[in-house]
């Protein structure tokens, strides 16, 4: 193989992503903190994708609520976690105005599942991990395991 096409080629299309998200959806850092991923689970859920880096990640579509998505690309995990960080009271108060979380395994780009979860059936579980206070150090983590046993997911997809 040709190494220097190949990556030629991976950075051309890189490139084309980058420009369609910017210049078609407005979406100036696409690849920030995966937003592509976001991007795609609002898409595929048929929400108002919110391009926020803080808050609800999108918007449903019916019910006018922010959402929020996690996600695990089983290509570098596994199976994985869904992970909560920085749990700060600010932090949970922004995910206590959202209404639903969504949880997504992808293989990639590729979403193969998702679920849903009311926030008000997480937010228990991040008020224990929290510190608390205005640090950020609390963290939470679940699997898909306990989404579904524990928390009563509905699979979406």
């Amino acid at each position: 193989y040709d190494m220097n096409k190949a990556v030629t080629k991976i950075k051309s299309l890189l490139k084309e992503a980058q420009d369609i998200a910017q210049d078609e959806l407005g979406l100036e850092n696409i690849f920030y903190n995966e937003r592509f991923v976001e991007l795609f689970m609002a898409n595929e859920l048929g929400h108002d994708y919110g391009n926020n880096t803080q808050g609800g990640d999108a918007y449903d579509s019916n019910k006018k609520k922010p959402v929020e998505y996690k996600a695990i690309n089983t290509r570098s995990k596994g199976k994985g976690t869904f992970q909560f960080h920085w749990l700060s009271e600010n932090k949970i108060n922004q995910y206590s105005q959202t209404e639903d979380m969504y949880f997504c395994i992808r293989d990639g780009v590729d979403i193969k599942e998702i679920y849903r979860v009311p926030t008000k059936d997480i937010i228990p579980h991040l008020k224990r991990k929290s510190t608390g206070n205005k640090s950020i150090h609390g963290h939470w983590g679940t699997n898909v395991n306990k989404l579904i046993n524990e928390l009563n997911a509905e699979k979406i997809k």
